[in-house]
């Protein structure tokens, strides 16, 4: 089982130090990340309707990005689409979806993600989640990091994600 875990993360490490190579050699600006968004959370309004839960944080060593994971649940009448996230600690937080194709994980940035109305989408290992970079400080495993999620509505979620060891797999 160790093996497992420990190849996972170097796995897991290899894609997103990948990731963030092609960022800088291509001067690629995520949406998601930087002080554009951070403005556009501070003038969100709460949302009535649509709430972030069971938000945990898989910490991995730096400068390796750590990943986040969530329950995003709608109670309005209307779809609305997760667009962004961010958090005071991280200096870039960008959406990903993990895809599997004839044996191989592909990890892709992604926005507007649905979540149906009076429905719910989770956020987990190996499906869709937070590729949270440039920690501003390393959070300690038990710590809490507050996170806003951004939605094409205008308006915001704000949830608490526990630090949770590295192989951890599930909330």
């Amino acid at each position: 089982m160790k093996t497992f875990v420990l190849a996972s993360l170097v796995a897991f490490s290899s894609v997103a130090f990948a990731h963030a190579d092609h960022a800088k050699q291509h001067g690629h600006a995520h949406a998601a990340g930087g002080q554009d968004m951070q403005a556009r959370a501070d003038q969100a309004r709460l949302s009535d309707s649509i709430q972030v839960s069971a938000c945990w944080i898989r910490s991995l060593p730096a400068p390796a990005p750590s990943a986040g994971y969530f329950l995003v649940t709608n109670n309005g009448s209307k779809e609305v689409k997760l667009q962004a996230a961010v958090s005071p600690v991280y200096g870039m937080v960008m959406l990903h979806q993990t895809t599997n194709h004839d044996g191989m994980s592909r990890m892709s940035e992604t926005h507007d993600i649905a979540i149906p109305a009076g429905g719910e989408l989770e956020f987990k290992p190996g499906g869709y989640h937070a590729m949270l970079e440039q920690a501003k400080t390393v959070p300690a495993v038990g710590s809490q990091v507050a996170m806003d999620f951004l939605f094409d509505t205008g308006e915001k979620a704000s949830a608490q994600c526990e630090v949770k060891p590295a192989n951890t797999r599930a909330h």
